[in-house]
């Protein structure tokens, strides 16, 4: 059987907020996974809409680009997370989406998902709670981008990573995968590179983190909350309502 029957809901970590049998039908609904290497752009920026994409391996950039060549990446994902529930009501997409490790996604045509959330209401719901999470995380975004330090707003992003990877399966305790070059945080946290160098610096000077080779180790989770002031409940939009 191809690798978009019922079995491969083992395979992908969908962590939209969905009883069993309502997973196996939006899965059974997509096209068979496609794969992504690092740095290819799975959705383009001003692209016609026909698909709802969900990242069932590696991460993934939300960037939006300017005429003058300077980009903001707007939002990053992780394995589970849907890559567009936010814009499939737009004809176009605002923003370009690429693959920031290699990656796996499913794709799900908005005619046979339409289809499916009058049949399954529940997968209205869930598409409503995914928009929801995802608006949280910018709100987060937002208010630390507008308000906070250069190594507060490191410290943040860096908690919330950590701690959504963590939700996605990967162990809390050891390194994880972070392939964001110091570019790459320049662009999402409105900083300087020398900003960004000096962040990471005072952060492993305090013995919070260590970065090294595209992988992270946070070594004083409670000391690096602090300085964030990393609250996580606002990670908490994906409940499944009985």
């Amino acid at each position: 059987m191809p690798d978009n029957s019922a079995s491969f809901v083992t395979k992908c970590p969908l962590r939209m907020a969905l009883p069993i049998s309502d997973q196996q039908a939006l899965l059974r609904t997509a096209s068979p996974p496609r794969h992504a290497l690092k740095g290819e752009c799975l959705i383009a920026e001003g692209a016609e809409l026909s698909s709802l994409l969900i990242l069932c391996s590696g991460m993934a950039q939300k960037v939006r680009g300017f005429p003058d060549g300077i980009q903001q990446i707007v939002a990053v994902f992780v394995e589970g997370d849907t890559l567009n529930a936010s814009e499939i009501v737009f004809p176009q997409s605002r923003n370009a989406i690429y693959a920031l490790t290699t990656a796996t996604y499913l794709s799900i045509s908005l005619g046979p998902l339409n289809d499916l959330i009058v049949e399954r209401p529940a997968i209205a719901r869930a598409l409503w709670q995914e928009t929801a999470a995802h608006a949280a995380i910018q709100q987060e975004w937002m208010i630390w981008l507008g308000t906070r330090t250069a190594q507060v707003r490191l410290a943040h992003f860096l908690c919330e990573l950590s701690r959504r990877l963590q939700v996605a399966g990967r162990d809390p305790g050891g390194p994880i995968e972070f392939p964001l070059t110091q570019s790459d945080l320049a662009d999402a946290l409105g900083l300087s590179t020398v900003h960004v160098n000096r962040s990471l610096q005072a952060l492993r000077s305090l013995g919070l983190i260590d970065l090294a080779r595209s992988e992270l180790t946070i070594l004083d989770k409670r000391g690096l909350y602090a300085i964030a002031e990393f609250d996580p409940r606002y990670l908490d939009g994906r409940k499944l309502v009985n």
